[in-house]
């Protein structure tokens, strides 16, 4: 995964590795599929018998603690492994018109989770000439949600009047904006992210958080966008940091 130097108008921008369509891509992609569908059925018998053995009238609470431990982590295993199907580009899209204006309603209650969570305040305006776009529906919902979600814990670290603002912009409403795209921004407040650490922030397993964190949310949002034709890019400054999402209008 690569990123681009920041651009005049200081983001730095996906580049995601061009895979797709050549013998080396599909051979990649068959391996990667055979390879976490064989793992999913290791990581299944572990919490199979893990659950098993649970049920045991008595057990001693030291081996049940453990055995919680082992079925957790092969459940965590097995999400990572589907998170990787996407992350190499090995998800099958459906990239379909889909009306924003009626789209993003529908997801309100989605993406406005994280933030009322953690006590941070949301808007979300939808621009009432923005045309339909040429995505995903499932797969865009979850790139929204992982976005949200970092730019409302992004913002709760920061104190004060914590907001997060996702805005949706016809054509031709942001001068640097591709031609015939639909725009995506969402603002976060808190902490700038210095310029030394943005170009790293598509870097897969990089993260500046807990062990929880996987470090492949923007790798996975970049590659599927690139697969629908779409781009990537983050700026940071005092004032707030923006994802910027670009679209094809369909």
């Amino acid at each position: 995964m690569q990123t681009s130097e920041p651009t005049p108008h200081g983001y730095v921008m996906a580049q995601p590795p061009q895979i797709q369509g050549s013998p080396v891509g599909e051979y990649f992609n068959t391996l990667m599929r055979g390879l976490i569908h064989k793992q999913n059925n290791f990581l299944a018998v572990i919490q199979g018998f893990s659950s098993l053995i649970l049920m045991t009238d008595g057990l001693d609470p030291s081996i049940k603690e453990n055995l919680d431990h082992m079925k957790d982590a092969a459940q965590g295993a097995a999400g990572l492994a589907e998170r990787m199907l996407a992350a190499s580009g090995c998800v099958r899209l459906n990239p379909q018109p889909l009306n924003l204006r009626e789209y993003i309603p529908l997801l309100e209650g989605t993406l406005r989770g994280p933030c009322t969570r953690l006590g941070v305040a949301c808007q979300i305006n939808v621009h009432p000439e923005t045309p339909a776009v040429l995505a995903d529906n499932g797969r865009l919902k979850d790139i929204l949600a992982e976005v949200i979600t970092n730019a409302a814990e992004a913002a709760a670290l920061g104190g004060g009047q914590a907001a997060v603002a996702l805005d949706i912009l016809a054509p031709g409403k942001v001068a640097e904006g591709r031609p015939g795209c639909v725009d995506i921004f969402v603002r976060n407040s808190g902490p700038a992210i210095p310029v030394e650490k943005l170009k790293d922030v598509f870097r897969p397993f990089h993260s500046t958080r807990d062990s929880r964190h996987y470090g492949i949310g923007l790798t996975i949002a970049s590659v599927l966008l690139s697969q629908m034709g779409g781009t990537l890019g983050i700026r940071s400054d005092v004032e707030a940091t923006t994802v910027w999402i670009s679209l094809p209008a369909a």
